[in-house]
């Protein structure tokens, strides 16, 4: 159960870490207008997400199935929009709608042509029913334009299981 737990924050940080900190990431290596079309796609991400918008957030995502999200453990791959719902619908299960927020301390990222990246380290925090949590995530992102819009093609997260390091 412990272990459904932590997967759940992974799940539910890296979604959001990645929709709103990839914008401030992606501005030193693309024009203006990737970096707008890029941040209009994690928005679309953010909002679909607190609204526990199954297919909105499936749109997202690159059709191919090789499309992939990777957590931090053995397992923990979702290759393929079945699998890739799979992920989404037990995030839903872990926080309530709108409680999510972050806060992002360090990021990075760049591109070149039909391909950009993004990586950030993130607070965050969520609740669900009355029991609030906090939790960190490192999170880093691919993304493809194809059909003439941006889509996912790679999300991975991971956090610290057990005792945080010292920094």
């Amino acid at each position: 159960m412990a272990d459904l737990v932590v997967r759940s924050r992974w799940y539910a940080g890296l979604l959001i870490a990645l929709a709103l900190c990839a914008p401030v990431c992606l501005a030193h290596a693309q024009g203006s207008s990737t970096r707008a079309d890029v941040a209009e796609m994690l928005k679309k991400h953010d909002e679909a997400l607190n609204q526990h918008n199954l297919e909105a957030l499936l749109a997202l995502y690159a059709p191919s199935p090789k499309t992939v999200m990777l957590g931090t453990g053995p397992g923990e791959k979702y290759q393929g929009k079945a699998e890739i719902k799979t992920a989404y619908t037990e995030i839903f299960k872990d926080f309530d709608k709108g409680t999510l927020t972050h806060s992002c301390y360090w990021r990075d990222g760049g591109g070149s042509g039909n391909m950009v990246w993004g990586a950030a380290m993130c607070k965050f925090a969520d609740a669900k029913g009355e029991k609030k949590r906090e939790y960190e995530l490192n999170v880093s992102m691919v993304a493809e334009k194809q059909g003439g819009k941006w889509q996912f093609v790679l999300l991975h997260y991971s956090n610290v299981v057990g005792e945080a390091p010292n920094q």
